[in-house]
């Protein structure tokens, strides 16, 4: 497993500034109604992709939802390592860490143990973390959130890993509703996402040129 550590957030940005990254590679995962390989929501990744290197901007996010994620995630890290017995390491904070997949995309785990991966969720709506407690394992989380179902696909795929743990977070919730843990099996999705990779980073190099 080859891992990228960084000593900085613009490092770590740059390491995957080019890349297709798991966080956002169920936009390339559709399928298109015209039967063309990509999706127009994949097309639009794509060129907001080809922009954001072009012009060196990356689109930010902000607003409360994501303060909320990153104040709590530690607090659910913590909460998750008293509960499971493997050893983890965390990857937030300022600890960077980035997984290539290939020269055209990888991962950014929120955890690492020795035989699997850890994705920490927080909602800001605390409705959703509610809904959560219906993922029991790969395909209920493929159901409910397929976004984070590719991202996990993808970063055991790049981890080498054949499961991963999903973690929803709400301390506001009482303490027995206040975190709920899946584990999630690695499905034989290697082939679709590599094919997409490719169709994807074709179109890239094209607008790119």
């Amino acid at each position: 497993m080859e891992i990228t550590f960084t000593q900085s957030e613009d490092k770590w940005l740059e390491a995957r500034g080019t890349r297709f990254t798991a966080s956002e590679i169920h936009k390339l995962m559709g399928s298109s109604r015209s039967g063309s390989a990509l999706s127009k929501t994949a097309e639009t990744y794509i060129y907001e992709k080809a922009a954001e290197i072009l012009t060196g901007e990356r689109k930010m996010a902000f607003g409360a939802a994501l303060d909320w994620g990153k104040e709590q995630e530690p607090n659910a890290f913590h909460t998750f390592s008293q509960l499971d017995f493997q050893e983890w390491t965390y990857y937030g904070g300022e600890n960077y860490v980035f997984i290539p997949y290939g020269d055209n995309s990888g991962y950014s785990p929120d955890g690492l143990s020795d035989n699997a991966i850890l994705e920490i969720k927080c909602p800001f709506n605390s409705g959703i973390h509610l809904k959560n407690f219906n993922i029991y394992d790969a395909d209920g989380l493929k159901d409910i959130h397929p976004e984070y179902y590719w991202q996990m696909q993808l970063g055991m795929i790049a981890a080498n890993l054949d499961k991963g743990y999903f973690v929803s977070y709400d301390p506001r919730m009482p303490q027995e509703k206040q975190v709920h843990i899946a584990e999630i099996e690695r499905h034989d999705v290697e082939f679709d996402i590599r094919e997409k990779l490719e169709v994807a980073s074709e179109l890239l190099n094209n607008i790119l040129q």
